[in-house]
């Protein structure tokens, strides 16, 4: 017994560790090329519901498509509408994967894992590395479902587990609850899947109740997306309630019809599996298919009413929003020089968003604001730099438009880092503002650096030389700007405890790298504009 018990513990153990490594290096392949490709055929709904299913597949995992989903939805390379026929996709695709379960693939899973452990690259930023790291993941997800598999099966022996099971044969509400518990615990329908499986080769549950586990893991699943989908809001909320709506229709319609065939005798779903399969494992392997098959047939005609209903209920939040890109889009990188001309319009507006971190620090602004905004700032930063990428990968620029672009490049590390200046700046607020003093030296800094970021804007806007002549001078090391930092800080630092002036210090010292900062994107914008 505490073999089995360990076997099945390894099999649960590596399947979970096989996803997770398989989810984490997906999530790496998952770059900017990836994503506009899928974009482009996610148009069509068929195309899209097709896609969604060539990632389930390849990829064995429900989370790892969720989040390329998401990352496209957060990148705005993809609007909801588009998600949703993916979402369909790959629920029917990756039901497939049971399939796989009742043949014997064990040796080539054995191979599969024998090649990318040898293969396995600890760098996995690279292509090469984060390809084997997948293949490792999937490897290790079959062989545990292999050994979960191989570990139920001598329970059919035991007495104490068939009496254990005796009061749940006949029963099929009771089937459906236990196939919901196992999937909400274990987060997997597809490991549950394998362990009906295993029952039903050994005999221990008839058709019905077999039928009943599976529509209940299915829900299962659906319910843990529920249960973790509670704090989530926008876009993620919408995808993760139209994926719990997905699974509870498909048991909304095929518990009452087992019930029907049941108490009738009308030749149902129990008939059909009878007719395209004598294999006992092969029908409830269909069965897991045709459950992801049915709702896909009544929701895929529906997708319009749905996004609406969904945006309705659980509206894109303000981060969704302000983290879209609104110049560039899919063939921005097809011209270099245009496509310089758009990223040097998004860098602006992330000029723009640093006013708005400090407008967010202002005391009567509510609690959270400069969070979203930054979340925004960085989402919106991933975009421009994936483009910036593009667009010095496999091509021959000329010496100008090297030179902007490498100017670009330096302006958003510059944007970068003050936006990781900001966050230093609202943590020391955020300490000091227990104190009168502290919240003088904070207010101070705020419009100070507020009014540079302004004009920082209108060089960007205007290109005007007075313009950068003013921020050229208030940014300088002798500057205005500097020189208003220094003096209220020794306004403030005197007569307060040591820990208070060292934060004092710590915030003065995040302002003046801003202040620099800013000055050198001011002096980048020269090069930029002259493209």
């Amino acid at each position: 017994m505490v073999s089995i018990i360990g076997t099945l513990l390894a099999g649960l153990g590596l399947f979970f560790a096989g996803l997770q490594i398989l989810t984490e290096h997906l999530k790496r392949l998952s770059g900017r090329r990836l994503r506009t490709l899928v974009e482009r055929y996610t148009r069509n709904p068929l195309l899209g519901a097709l896609c969604g299913g060539a990632f389930a597949v390849v990829t064995q995992s429900g989370a790892a498509t969720m989040f390329i989903i998401v990352s496209m939805l957060r990148s705005g390379l993809m609007s909801i509408r588009q998600a949703m026929p993916m979402i369909i996709g790959l629920n029917v695709f990756g039901a497939l994967v049971v399939l796989i379960l009742v043949i014997d693939i064990r040796l080539a899973v054995l191979f599969l894992l024998g090649f990318a452990g040898v293969f396995y690259s600890a760098d996995a930023r690279t292509l090469r590395g984060s390809l084997i790291g997948a293949l490792l993941g999937i490897g290790m997800l079959f062989f545990g479902l292999d050994l979960m598999n191989e570990s139920v099966s001598p329970l059919a022996g035991a007495a104490w587990f068939s009496d254990l099971l005796t009061w749940t044969r006949g029963s099929y509400m009771v089937g459906f609850l236990i196939g919901c518990v196992l999937s909400f615990v274990v987060q997997s329908s597809i490991a549950v899947t394998a362990v009906v499986l295993a029952f039903q080769h050994a005999g221990m549950f008839g058709p019905g109740e077999s039928l009943m586990l599976i529509y209940g893991a299915n829900a299962g699943s659906s319910l843990l997306t529920l249960a973790l989908s509670i704090h989530l809001k926008g876009q993620s909320k919408q995808i993760a309630m139209y994926q719990t709506f997905y699974n509870l229709a498909g048991a909304a319609v095929l518990v009452p019809l087992l019930y029907i065939e049941v108490w009738t005798g009308t030749p149902l779903m129990l008939a059909l599996l009878e007719v395209m399969s004598d294999d006992p494992d092969t029908r409830i392997a269909i069965a897991f298919v045709l459950f992801n098959l049915v709702p896909a047939f009544a929701l895929m005609p529906t997708v319009g009413p749905s996004v609406r209903l969904l945006q309705r209920i659980w509206p894109d939040t303000e981060v969704e929003i302000a983290s879209r890109p609104k110049y560039l889009h899919e063939h921005a990188a097809d011209d270099p020089d245009t496509a310089m001309d758009l990223v040097a319009l998004e860098q602006a507006r992330l000029v723009g968003y640093l006013s708005r971190m400090f407008d967010a620090l202002r005391e009567d602004r509510p609690q959270g604001a400069f969070e979203q905004i930054l979340e925004a700032s960085a989402i919106l930063g991933t975009t421009i730099r994936e483009t910036i990428d593009d667009l010095g990968s496999g091509r021959r620029l000329t010496e100008r438009s090297y030179d902007r672009l490498n100017a670009l490049l330096s302006f958003q590390h510059a944007l970068d880092a003050a936006a990781e200046t900001m966050a230093g700046i609202a943590r020391e607020q955020r300490l000091l503002a227990t104190s009168d003093a502290g919240r003088r030296f904070t207010g101070a800094i705020v419009e100070g650096i507020d009014t540079i970021v302004l004009t920082l804007g209108d060089v960007l806007r205007e290109h005007d030389q007075d313009d950068r002549d003013l921020l050229s001078a208030i940014t300088s090391d002798d500057g205005n700007g500097m020189k208003a930092v220094r003096k209220a800080y020794l306004a403030e630092e005197r007569g307060l405890e040591a820990d208070e002036r060292l934060r004092l210090l710590a915030l003065s010292n995040h302002a003046e790298r801003l202040i620099w900062l800013l000055g050198y994107m001011g002096k980048s914008e020269t090069t930029i504009s002259a493209g």
